[in-house]
């Protein structure tokens, strides 16, 4: 008798401990689901949208609007990609900046405005429609893991320039800035970055938007992982490599000024301080400018079509091109003596 109560015991004891593994494989396996719907979600959400937002970015700037003139070029990637881009030019040019626009929208025809600003100071400017946007071919969104190839496009394109390519080049981010950062961690030929709300990678900004949106931090454990396993089946697994905080690394003695608001909603102050960080450990020569409140472009909202009005910010943006300009040029005589 007391042998069969034994046994039951045991049995009884098993089934509990049996359950309990079923019961933790259950709240895994629903962890790693949800994390992996989560980040897919997201991912293709951004990914995908552009053609279905392309009847609102088409209204795009003319540039005599804003008092300068442009022509109207086609850049091609490494990957194929037929991109629309502005050219303006200043009288005995310095430099040229590269200036991109956002992750969906606006069109980068609104940021005339900054071309007019450096065509005043002497710098040309090159206006880049990254893919998937306005008038550029391409249908999805890459978070910089794919645009940094449009910015090396206007790099390119401005090294077979005879009279440009000698010159300083700049890759100016006007908002959600990776892919400048990236494109200057994987060419060389850009002199110096300008960072505009940028986040220090997809997984990253993926992460401050679970904890936004109250996800357990249990759930969380599993999303660099389960992010990392979207992002390759999505853009290959070689595109993990292609973050800001990566690039950022990379710059060794070229500089980068690093912009944006401590209320930013959509690129939390956390990740300019991700990536401020980074530069510091890796002994970048940075610059920052951080204005209090959300202002989503830093410069005031009232301002971004005439950035010269915003006195603040737009003086930190020209006296950083001012110290490039001077960087250069001491280099290049070095270089010529």
């Amino acid at each position: 008798m007391k042998s069969n109560d034994m046994s039951q015991t045991l049995l009884n004891i098993q089934k509990k401990s049996t359950k309990k593994k079923m019961i933790m494989f259950g709240l895994i396996t629903f962890c790693v689901f949800f994390v992996a719907f989560f980040s897919f979600i997201v991912l293709n959400i951004y990914a995908v949208c552009p053609s279905s937002e392309r009847h609102w970015a088409n209204t795009y700037r003319d540039s005599i609007g804003f008092g300068i003139e442009s022509e109207r070029i086609t850049l091609k990637t490494d990957d194929n990609i037929a991109l629309a881009a502005w050219r303006t030019r200043a009288e005995n040019s310095i430099g040229t900046v590269i200036i991109v626009s956002g992750r969906q929208t606006p069109s980068v025809t609104l940021f005339f405005g900054y071309a007019k600003m450096f065509s005043d100071y002497g710098w040309d400017s090159l206006l880049i429609e990254k893919r998937g946007r306005n008038l550029s071919e391409g249908d999805e969104i890459g978070f910089g893991m794919t645009e940094w190839l449009d910015v090396k496009a206007g790099v390119d394109y401005l090294s077979s320039d005879e009279i440009m390519r000698d010159l300083p080049i700049i890759a100016m981010g006007t908002i959600f800035s990776d892919a400048v950062i990236i494109a200057a961690g994987e060419v060389e030929r850009i002199d110096a970055v300008i960072s505009i709300t940028s986040p220090a990678s997809f997984i990253d900004i993926l992460s401050d938007y679970a904890n936004y949106s109250k996800v357990p931090h249990f759930i969380q454990y599993f999303n660099p992982f389960i992010a990392k396993m979207v992002i390759g089946f999505r853009f290959g697994f070689d595109a993990w490599d292609y973050t800001p905080i990566n690039g950022i690394t990379k710059l060794g003695d070229r500089p980068i000024l690093l912009m944006h608001s401590t209320e930013d909603i959509l690129v939390p102050i956390s990740q300019f301080e991700k990536l401020y960080q980074k530069a510091l450990e890796n002994d970048i020569d940075v610059k920052t400018f951080v204005r209090e409140g959300n202002y989503f472009f830093v410069c005031d909202n009232e301002h971004i079509l005439e950035p010269t009005l915003d006195v603040e910010f737009s003086q930190t943006i020209l006296n950083f091109l001012d110290n490039v300009k001077i960087n250069f040029y001491q280099q290049y005589h070095v270089r010529m003596d």
